[in-house]
């Protein structure tokens, strides 16, 4: 896929001055050897700026970078019912069209970076555009194909807000149906509609009590049109990998990257 020289370069400079829905924003590389812009969705309850060691990372690595805010909470459901334009019901679906909108927004092609269940609102947006200028992914940490599973143990070990115990099980019943009617479960017809031989890195950390590896394989070990190859962080929790394994991550997203990407070639 990598290719010896681009005819055109993606200059985002000017773009980069414009406004964005979802706070939008572009981070520009210093020193940018490479078409491609990181597309970055962040992880559930997170924010673009919880990312920012990763972006620093594809920008030192010669990438444009954009991330933005993912809109749509568990307060939220408190008010409002999460329903996309053209009425699904999920937080997974309403993810999914926020990055679609900001998808189409952006010219060139783009390198999806997304973490953990998120991840799979990011495929489901891929798949709708048909992988359409996105043409590789990083999932860091996820998505599960166990979501049930995943939900329960956020509600029960995680940082989360339910103030009595007692409201556990049923907040656990109640974000699994928030998060998507299907569950897990159409994420399969969505990455059938990937391309054949389409790259994709899956990081997952062997000490991850949130989204065990297992539970990634079964997301991406049926689908053989992935070409997919896996990142394990024996010493890693769940997301924790840049932080805690650097020198494991750093060099095997970059291996990853600069096989799928395409150099930029300076006139002399």
């Amino acid at each position: 896929m990598n290719q010896v020289c681009h005819a055109l370069k993606m200059d985002y400079t000017e773009l980069a001055k414009s406004e964005f829905p979802f706070e939008g924003e572009f981070y520009l590389s210093k020193n940018k050897r490479y078409n491609e812009l990181i597309f970055f969705v962040h992880f559930y309850e997170g924010s673009k700026r919880e990312l920012l060691r990763h972006i620093k990372l594809v920008n030192d690595l010669g990438f444009d970078a954009f991330a933005f805010q993912l809109n749509g909470t568990a307060k939220d459901l408190i008010t409002r019912l999460p329903i996309t334009a053209d009425g699904a019901l999920g937080v997974k679906h309403v993810y999914a069209a926020q990055i679609e909108k900001l998808l189409n927004e952006i010219p060139g092609d783009k390198i999806i970076f997304s973490f953990s269940n998120p991840s799979a609102s990011a495929i489901e947006a891929m798949a709708k555009r048909h992988c359409f200028d996105t043409i590789a992914m990083i999932c860091d940490s996820g998505p599960t194909a166990q979501f049930l599973p995943s939900v329960w143990k956020l509600v029960r070990n995680y940082k989360f807000p339910v103030l009595f115990s007692g409201l556990k099980v049923p907040a656990t019943a109640a974000l699994s149906v928030f998060w998507s009617l299907h569950f897990h479960k159409d994420i399969h017809s969505q990455l059938e509609k990937f391309p054949e031989n389409f790259p994709l890195l899956s990081i997952r950390g062997w000490k991850d009590k949130l989204i065990p590896p297992q539970h990634i394989d079964e997301v991406f070990e049926p689908h053989h049109n992935l070409n997919w190859t896996k990142l394990n962080l024996p010493e890693a929790e769940h997301l924790t990998g840049l932080r805690d394994c650097r020198s494991e991550y750093a060099p095997s997203v970059e291996a990853f990257l600069k096989r799928v990407a395409t150099p930029i070639i300076k006139s002399i």
